[in-house]
Parts: C-alpha cells; structure tokens; sequence
C-alpha cells in the first residue's frame, strides 16, 4: 500500500509546484484590489504578516475595543475601518498600528461614535 501512495504524492507535489507557479516573486491580484495594480506572493505575505501583527496589538491593548475594528494591509499602508466610543481611542488604535514593523502609514476610517468625549 505505501508503493501506491508514493506515486500519489507525487502528483499532489507537482500539482501544488504548478498551482503555485515555482516562483516567490509571482503577482498576485486577490480581492477588492482586482482592477489595481498586483502584489507579489512576498507583498501579499508581508501584508498579512502587518494585518496580523496589527490584530494582535489592537486586542492585547486594555483601551481598543478590536472586535470593533477591522485591519486591511496593502503594500505596507493600514488602514482601520469600524467604530470607537472617542476619538482618543481612533488616536491610540492608529498609534497602536503605527508601531508595527513594516508599517508605512496608518489610515483611519474609524467612525467615533461620541466625539464630544
């Protein structure tokens, strides 16, 4: 049975070599960014590693509500969306995010639900 699965293996590591294109520097185009211009696979990864990292923080912070805040990540530039009780929390989530290695700029599209506070 081990003689059968070899060949089979085989063929799932070719498929996956010619899924990905055997190259790191090839462009990708996921999501809303379809029509722009591509990332490479180390853009894309780098991305995600930012969001992740942005993720982290926003949740491990004792004042950000993260559940409340949505990270996307293109080409080093944050950008934050959802809501906060006042603008001292949209402040401390963008310096939260800007403290991230490989973090270009922060944009805030936080809404501040009182901003009188």
């Amino acid at each position: 049975m081990a003689a059968r699965s070899r060949p089979l293996a085989a063929v799932a590591l070719a498929t996956l070599v010619a899924v990905a294109g055997g190259s790191g520097c090839a462009p990708l185009t996921t999501g809303a960014y379809a029509d722009e211009e591509r990332r490479t696979v180390g853009e894309v990864t780098d991305d995600i590693n930012i969001t992740s990292a942005v993720k982290a923080r926003l949740i491990r912070d004792g004042e950000v509500r993260a559940r409340n805040i949505e990270v996307e990540t293109r080409r080093g530039v944050v950008t934050l969306y959802g809501h906060v009780a006042h603008a001292q929390l949209e402040q401390r989530a963008v310096e939260l995010a800007g403290g991230i290695p490989g973090v270009v700029t922060v944009q805030s599209r936080l809404v501040v639900l009182d901003p009188e506070q």
